[in-house]
């Protein structure tokens, strides 16, 4: 058998920075079937044995790193625990340098990038001991490039009220520190629609964060309606914090993951759940509400929110 010919429906979370994928994304792969790209790995991403460390974190929970809200402090053993990681690095590497700062709307792998990306989950889950795969990837969805390389993967939207993912990014040094506050994140998504609206709003950091927001939310919406609800499914974050347990069992049914309890003992003694979804105090950070509202409302509505 050609290596990664044998790759069981590969798991896909996807969604906005600071829309919750994360935490989503890192208490599901706690699940014992599940293997991931660590840290370790996406630093060297040439040695994929790195990823047999994930086997230190199976002995016990208390060798998986945590995640905790960004203004938290860690504590310094936290540097030596072993957790999955998005793993730009990795994608770099195999396939293409423009993998992490593109939208790739329609965008088919080349076969070199299948096969190497195939060669390298199925050697990530053989040093793993693990039978399926899960991965996270914020941004644009980029659904279609990888369905040409998986054409079985399961994708999980993660979705988050826009005005707490736009406040979310005002506060990040990724964000707010970068390219990011003054240009589009990703290249060859926005539309003539969304630059006329990031310009009549005044080209601020907070009205490019949310035409970011709504465009990503629908891009990964429309790639995932191509796929059909056994393929593609959607979580709001304000429902995941609010009932973590049902949603994790929710999830693993779509997935097709067998019952454990893992997840939620992980949650349980390694997470400080909260819903982060509070007004704004900092009117400078959050953005004018006003301008939010014509951004966004037709959007927040969409997704269910109160705009």
């Amino acid at each position: 058998m050609t290596p990664g010919e044998d790759i069981d429906r590969p798991i896909f979370f996807v969604g906005m920075p600071r829309s919750g994928t994360t935490l989503v994304y890192d208490v599901f792969s706690a699940h014992p079937d599940l293997g991931w790209i660590p840290h370790q790995l996406d630093r060297f991403p040439g040695w994929p044995v790195l990823s047999a460390l994930s086997r230190v974190a199976d002995l016990s929970d208390s060798f998986r790193k945590s995640i905790r809200p960004a203004d938290a402090s860690y504590p310094a053993i936290e540097a030596l625990r072993i957790g999955p990681s998005e793993a730009y690095r990795v994608w770099s590497r195999y396939c293409g340098a423009d993998f992490p700062y593109r939208y790739l709307l329609g965008t088919t792998a080349t076969e070199t990038q299948k096969q190497s990306m195939r060669r390298l989950v199925a050697r990530v889950l053989r040093y793993q001991g693990k039978s399926r795969f899960c991965t996270k990837l914020t941004g644009p969805g980029r659904i279609h490039f990888l369905d040409s390389i998986f054409p079985d993967a399961l994708f999980v939207h993660i979705v988050r009220d826009g005005r707490a993912v736009v406040r979310s990014l005002m506060k990040r040094p990724f964000w707010r520190d970068t390219f990011r506050a003054t240009r589009p994140a990703w290249e060859n998504g926005l539309s003539e629609e969304d630059s006329r609206d990031i310009a009549e709003a005044g080209g601020t950091p907070q009205a490019l964060a949310a035409v970011q927001w709504r465009r990503v939310v629908r891009s990964i919406q429309e790639e995932g309606a191509a796929l059909g609800s056994a393929r593609f499914a959607e979580l709001a974050y304000e429902e995941f914090v609010a009932d973590p347990e049902a949603k994790l069992k929710e999830l693993a049914a779509f997935c097709g993951l067998r019952p454990s309890d893992r997840q939620t003992i992980f949650l349980k003694r390694r997470f400080r759940l909260e819903n982060r979804n509070r007004p704004p105090d900092e009117p400078e950070t959050a953005g004018d509400p006003e301008m939010l509202g014509r951004l966004l409302d037709d959007a927040l509505r969409a997704q269910g929110y109160e705009p």
